[in-house]
């Protein structure tokens, strides 16, 4: 696990112990979900799962990414469909209805079927370039089908930046890096 600074860390690269214990005291304690750490929601979970954590608890953030008019919504409902968010540990708290809705929605990602491959979502995501929002929620249900994609992170960069979401442009692709990814240029 490699810790980022507030807000942002999860990604899955570097042993930290000696923050090991304040993050897992954290995330039992209620983890606030937000734009800038929605996406390392199930990177949490495994966290606390190596931990060997009884529980873990979320819920919304300061950020209204419940809003639909919030540009990471999409994205947001389609990180909530990761399978790893049913484990007996999480505790969902005020995002359950909103894992309930994201189940229920139609999202970007069901116009690829149930069982596409990495090519399907790469010519999805490059049809959606003009739909920055839907492009988006496509990369992260890539993160979630495709976990170990470092190229995902790139492509999500770059829609948040066109987005106007600068700092969490910057730590996805410092979270690219951290795992061994190539270090790409956006904007």
């Amino acid at each position: 696990m490699s810790y980022l600074g507030a807000g942002q860390g999860f990604i899955g690269a570097v042993e930290l112990p000696h923050v090991d214990g304040l993050i897992l005291a954290g995330l039992l304690n209620g983890t606030g979900i937000g734009q800038d750490n929605f996406h390392e929601m199930a990177a949490m979970v495994r966290f606390a799962e190596r931990r060997g954590a009884d529980l873990i608890q979320f819920h919304l953030g300061d950020d209204d990414l419940s809003d639909l008019r919030h540009p990471l919504h999409l994205a947001f409902l389609e990180t909530l469909r990761d399978p790893i968010l049913t484990n007996p540990i999480v505790d969902l708290g005020d995002i359950a209805p909103w894992r309930e809705r994201a189940l229920e929605s139609e999202l970007p990602s069901d116009a690829l079927g149930t069982d596409y491959d990495r090519a399907e979502l790469d010519h999805a995501i490059r049809a959606s370039l003009p739909q920055v929002e839907a492009r988006l929620a496509l990369c992260a249900a890539g993160h979630v089908r495709f976990p170990e994609d470092l190229e995902l992170f790139g492509r999500e960069a770059q829609a948040l930046y066109e987005l106007g979401f600068r700092t969490e442009a910057r730590a996805r692709l410092a979270a690219c890096v951290a795992l061994g990814g190539e270090a790409i240029a956006i904007g």
